[in-house]
């Protein structure tokens, strides 16, 4: 009979039971115990290490070749396969984090006796591991030791995408009494290969930046990304990049999902929306959303309530099935800007663009020193003070009108917004105040006219364009 150790030890607690027997006996305490009937059959049991992230690898499917079983690990990792017959199997491990790192994880076969059991530790390897095999040695003039790999896919097949251009974007920013406040934009890419994988070297850990494959007319989101600091740190991602063209705002995906509002009686009223489309959708009591209709590939939510602090969750859509989310907003609460904090904000400021266009002389621009002096509640407060807006009150809240006159297609005058640098669509006149804090607009530009940037440029309308710069994207660090 084949034994494992982990089963050798418990016939050895059993057999010192059974000498303890007669004297047990004589005190008529307990039964002497007895030996388990024997089956002939073999168990496998287990678990499985996220090396990477320090943790178990939950959720994983872990398949016992040869029996044709599979088991889901559970919240520490383990799993347990009973009633094998004696012979050869192989366990082999199969999640996402694996496929995105392009890692298979099995053991070798071996083989199981009657009545014996087989204890299994598979790990993911450490990210030190995984880089030095996929990354060649960092070379003088590398930022940095850490990595980001993973693979482009179609989000309806979930084929690979081969020949996508993957790019990550971050502003290193240096601060020291010898260079003073340098701040350099920096870019990495790689393209996909036949397997759709790719992978970006030498990066430097501690920092925050975004992640966005493009291929000719199809493009994801700016996935938000983070590093740990960790001297050598793995972020592993995969992209879905659909054929579709970008500019599609309707698909046949769709999503739902609750928000939490810290600290609030109710979780109602809270604005969500997928971040270059059209697509809104505002909470019930239970801060439930559900948002139809929507283009597949790998988008961001964005969830804004008042009083509370902007947040953005990643999501991959597919119309393969529904995606579930869960979003919780923080109590906002607003802070006096330290020099270091003011002098990363104008970083911001001159990575959108903001800097230049004011330079330009073309619109009408209020930058943080202007905004900081106002010490607005409203958004209405700040934009009083231009002198082409003009602001109505109505039932529904202050709207924001032209006072340009009527427009050149002889209708009324119109305001269009750009919210952080993404349309902004009012769900009811006058609304705008009920989602973006004063408190929070960190810039504004406003343009009338003939000097719209195209950027911001919709269609053939003739409106005034109003740009607001948050500190969700303006990034304190």
């Amino acid at each position: 009979m084949q034994l494992h150790p982990g089963r050798h030890f418990s016939l050895i607690v059993l057999a010192s039971l059974v000498l303890a027997g007669p004297m047990l006996a004589q005190q008529k305490t307990q039964m002497p115990p007895t030996t388990p009937a024997k089956t002939g059959k073999a168990g496998i049991s287990g678990v499985i290490i996220d090396s990477l992230n320090s943790r178990y690898l939950v959720g994983a499917e872990v398949v016992v070749q040869g029996a044709n079983v599979s088991r889901i690990t559970d919240s520490l990792g383990k799993f347990r396969v009973d009633s094998l017959s004696p012979g050869t199997y192989q366990v082999g491990v199969f999640h996402p984090l694996l496929d995105t790192l392009g890692l298979s994880l099995a053991t070798q076969p071996f083989h199981l006796g009657a009545d014996s059991a087989s204890y299994i530790v598979l790990a993911i390897p450490s990210a030190t591991t995984i880089i030095k095999q996929a990354c060649p040695p960092p070379g003088p003039r590398a930022q940095g030791t850490s990595a980001v790999i993973g693979h482009v896919t179609d989000p309806e097949s979930l084929a690979p995408v081969a020949g996508a251009d993957v790019s990550i974007a971050w502003t290193q920013i240096e601060v020291s009494k010898e260079i003073g406040f340098r701040k350099t934009p920096r870019v990495l890419r790689d393209s996909t290969d036949a397997q759709g994988a790719f992978k970006i070297c030498s990066l430097p850990s501690d920092m925050q930046a975004t992640l966005q494959a493009r291929k000719g007319r199809s493009v994801t989101a700016e996935v938000p990304i983070t590093l740990g600091q960790q001297e050598t740190e793995l972020f592993a991602r995969t992209l879905l990049l659909s054929k579709a063209d970008s500019g599609a705002k309707t698909g046949n995906a769709s999503v739902s999902g609750k928000v939490v509002l810290e600290g609030a009686p109710s979780n109602s009223g809270t604005r969500v929306q997928l971040m270059g489309t059209d697509a809104i959708a505002m909470t019930n009591e239970k801060g439930e959303f559900t948002m139809r209709n929507l283009p597949s590939g790998s988008h961001v939510l964005l969830a804004r309530h008042l009083g509370f602090g902007a947040e953005t969750v990643p999501v991959d859509l597919s119309s393969r099935e529904p995606k579930q989310v869960a979003i919780k907003l923080p109590k906002y609460v607003a802070m006096l800007d330290p020099v270091v904090v003011t002098a990363r904000r104008q970083a911001s400021l001159d990575k959108v663009g903001f800097t230049q266009r004011q330079r330009s002389g073309q619109g009408y621009y209020l930058g943080p020193d202007q905004l900081q002096s106002i010490h607005a509640n409203y958004l209405t407060d700040i934009l009083r003070r231009v002198p082409s807006l003009k602001i109505v009150s109505t039932p529904t809240g202050d709207v924001v009108t032209s006072s340009r006159g009527v427009s050149s297609f002889g209708s009324d005058p119109c305001v269009q917004y750009y919210l952080d640098d993404m349309p902004w669509m009012s769900a009811t006149p006058g609304d705008i105040n009920q989602f973006v804090n004063g408190n929070e607009v960190v810039a504004v530009e406003v343009y009338a006219g003939p000097g719209v940037p195209a950027q911001y440029t919709r269609g053939m309308q003739d409106c005034t364009t109003v740009v607001l710069w948050t500190k969700f994207k303006i990034r304190d660090k």
